[in-house]
């Protein structure tokens, strides 16, 4: 990527207020952000924007997270898949869970904003 470049993430998550919330932080640390509120518009945005990074909600209101990690993983679509952080309020599942299903990383809502940024550019590396 050349150092003009801004690297490109996608957050999937249905609340809009947090989402709102994380593109504008994410916007003012330098990233290039785009939403979708749904597995179907994000699966669709991650085939045409080809994201750095893709911040996951475990809960979406059409499908899981863990189903939209599946299925990126079967797609033929993603000859190298880009790393995927889940974000989730969900205190029943665990980040080897997580792990195992394929994500990056897990962090637990409500997010420590400082920490996430430092998780999200050591994904990038």
């Amino acid at each position: 990527m050349q150092k003009n470049e801004k690297n490109k993430i996608l957050v999937i998550d249905d609340d809009e207020i947090f989402l709102k919330t994380v593109t504008v932080v994410l916007e003012e640390e330098g990233f290039e952000v785009y939403e979708a509120t749904t597995a179907e518009s994000g699966f669709e945005a991650l085939v045409n924007i080809h994201p750095d990074l893709v911040i996951l909600d475990k809960n979406l209101p059409d499908k899981s997270g863990f189903e939209v990690l599946k299925a990126m993983k079967k797609s033929k679509t993603f000859s190298e898949m880009p790393p995927v952080m889940l974000i989730t309020a969900d205190t029943t599942i665990s980040v080897d869970e997580a792990f195992d299903k394929g994500a990056d990383d897990c962090i637990f809502k409500p997010l420590n904003l400082k920490e996430t940024i430092k998780r999200i550019r050591k994904l990038l590396k």
